[in-house]
């Protein structure tokens, strides 16, 4: 009898590039995936420049899946290898546009993790590999991915919860130095090694979910200082040398359909702090959560005119009602709804049927650039158009950094 049922058609095999902090929380969501019976991905290889730390991921890697990567400490090694048809980067900022081109140029196709690039022009240089390679080129945003998340954007513009937004607010005021003794915060401290501090950073987050809900920004107008005094030793690349990064700003951003969002932080204010996230409508307003700038992750409570209260877990329920089966298994795929592994099987499905992933190349640059928009317009010392952001017309805050790689 001749079966009629198809073969399974082989795993996509992914490389993890770079093995540090955030590479973790790729893992877990890999995890989360195989967990939920997902046989579609493997990590065939695991890349850093040390070995140790490859080593470390590639055991890690080896519990989920049962059996453990190459590792290599040589991206031109692995590439001849042939055992990947993907990159999932998970690297510093500065090395983005270096290793994300390299391995388009390669012949795999590339996740790489938010901020696309250090600047508008690095981001483009990693778009065009892309194109002219004919890969997949997808952004690693996570936040706009989880249940909640998901949940609270359809509860906003979907269903109209609280009515036409009228202003956010949004406000992280503190003081909390950044550990410059930990390593995985030395080179965060550097203007030309991360490309801005904390509204390029977790702003990116902040930007994506902004725009998600918005839609296109239209002018930003923003003061931000560097108030941090202290000396960054033995930093990547320069040594000792002090912060060149923000922390502190003060932003505000006026989107094209008349919403304008009001977007504080700061790490250096000693005493009292002022911590929230408020999003005000016609009808009632939504406070969020978790943390403000990773918008919705945590979920939020939504308080209406009449003062009666609605709470995630019944936004949740509301909106995974609306959702038919191939839908929910389209954005929570083997019933994960852990954001990165959300990610990581988008971007690994998107290579499969040739597909554009939910955030390609262009994507993050979009978000990407209503974070630059913040730092030119405190640059420039006056509001700025989003759209000359965008197009590069206006790069004053960028050019040191693009002359610096050499962009």
């Amino acid at each position: 009898m001749t079966s009629t049922k198809e073969p399974a058609l082989p795993p996509i095999r992914l490389a993890l590039i770079g093995c540090g902090g955030i590479s973790g929380a790729h893992i877990d969501g890999f995890k989360e995936l195989v967990k939920g019976g997902c046989k579609d991905i493997v990590y065939s290889a695991c890349y850093s420049r040390r070995e140790q730390d490859a080593r470390r991921k590639a055991r890690e890697i080896a519990e989920i899946q049962g059996f453990e990567p190459r590792v290599f400490t040589e991206i031109n090694a692995l590439i001849a290898a042939g055992i990947a048809d993907g990159a999932d980067l998970c690297l510093p900022h500065y090395m983005h546009h270096q290793l994300g081109i390299q391995v388009l140029d390669g012949g795999l196709h590339a996740m790489i993790e938010k901020p696309l690039g250090l600047t508008i022009k690095a981001s483009r240089l990693i778009i065009d590999a892309a194109r002219r390679n004919n890969r997949i080129l997808a952004t690693a945003e996570n936040i706009r991915r989880g249940l909640s998340a998901r949940a609270c954007a359809w509860a906003i513009k979907e269903r109209k919860l609280i009515g036409d937004i009228r202003e956010v607010h949004v406000a992280d005021l503190g003081f909390g130095k950044f550990d410059y003794d930990n390593p995985i915060l030395k080179w965060r401290g550097l203007k030309l090694l991360t490309g801005g501090g904390m509204i390029m950073d977790s702003g990116a987050h902040f930007a994506d979910m902004q725009m998600v809900l918005f839609g296109e920004p239209d002018e930003i107008s923003c003061h931000m200082s560097t108030n941090d005094t202290r000396t960054i030793s033995d930093a990547p690349i320069f040594g000792d040398v002090m912060p060149t990064v923000e922390d502190a700003w003060h932003a505000v951003i006026r989107f094209r359909n008349g919403t304008s969002v009001i977007w504080s932080y700061s790490r250096s204010f000693p005493g009292a702090t002022l911590r929230h996230a408020r999003y005000f409508g016609s009808k009632g307003s939504m406070e969020d959560l978790g943390n403000g700038f990773h918008s919705f992750e945590g979920g939020a409570n939504t308080i209406l005119a009449d003062q009666s209260i609605v709470s995630n877990g019944e936004v949740e329920r509301e909106y995974l009602a609306t959702l038919g089966d191939e839908e929910k298994k389209r954005l929570f795929p083997f019933g994960c709804t852990h954001s990165f592994g959300i990610e990581i099987w988008d971007f690994a499905d998107s290579i499969r049927n040739r597909r554009k992933p939910e955030l390609d190349g262009e994507d993050g640059l979009r978000a990407k650039a209503l974070c630059e928009a913040c730092f030119e317009s405190a640059t420039l010392g006056r509001p700025v158009k989003y759209a000359d952001v965008l197009s590069g017309k206006i790069s004053e805050y960028q050019n040191p950094i693009n002359k610096y790689w050499k962009i």
